[in-house]
């Protein structure tokens, strides 16, 4: 079946705006999302799901040179544009990804999508009993479940935040959380605010230093950068 990462971004973060385009190292927020996501090793198509406003032609761009497929849709209904870009691009599964999330960890996303793959799961992720860090949330799920959740009578929370009418059915969907023994959620590697970004610029240059390629969440974790 057909499987797509859909990255969800915009220009106008509310806590943080355009913070998706300030840079670490020689790469913005959301270029080092795509790159890591381009390590994933089963085959996919990567979509970056916008909005309709003009002050998001800059995700568009970004997509465009990333060689990345892109959807504008809802502003307010994010659950919707999720359906309408699954709907169009004809993706059965579908893995959702934040693009305030620069260092996701490629093995992480290979861990749902083989848990999901391997079973008769509608939907499987590591965020409603979190254990990993902040940076590292990961859903993937099929686009029936979608399906019934965008027609479904739901909620304004439910609608911005994609998942939660899925999450909280048990009784239609089956759903899967996965975890780690050691909880991790003190670490934070997503950028919500401004000294988030100082923070992971840090830690970018450690990785640097360090000349790691290719690295996972616990590697950060062992960098240890105040």
């Amino acid at each position: 079946m057909k499987t797509g990462i859909i990255i969800q971004a915009r220009s106008d973060s509310r806590r943080f705006p355009k913070k998706i385009f300030n840079k670490i190292g020689n790469k913005n927020i959301l270029e080092h999302v795509i790159s890591r996501i381009k390590k994933v090793k089963f085959k996919k198509i990567i979509i970056v799901a916008t909005k309709k406003k003009k002050s998001d032609e800059k995700v568009i761009k970004c997509a465009k040179k990333n060689r990345c497929y892109y959807f504008r849709g809802s502003e307010n209904n994010v659950l919707q544009r999720y359906f309408l870009t699954a709907k169009k691009f004809k993706i059965k599964n579908i893995i959702r990804v934040s693009a305030d999330s620069p260092f996701i960890d490629p093995k992480i996303i290979e861990k749902a999508y083989r848990i999901f793959s391997s079973s008769k799961y509608d939907y499987v992720s590591n965020i409603i009993k979190p254990t990993y860090p902040k940076g590292m949330s990961c859903e993937i799920f099929n686009f029936n479940c979608l399906k019934i959740a965008n027609y479904a009578k739901t909620s304004s929370f439910e609608k911005e935040h994609v998942t939660p009418y899925i999450i909280k059915n048990t009784r239609y969907f089956k759903i899967k959380n996965f975890s780690i023994n050691k909880k991790y959620r003190n670490y934070r590697f997503a950028i919500d605010r401004k000294q988030d970004l100082l923070f992971l610029r840090k830690l970018f240059n450690r990785i640097s230093k360090s000349r790691l390629n290719s690295f996972n969440y616990k590697q950060l974790i062992s960098l240890k950068v105040k």
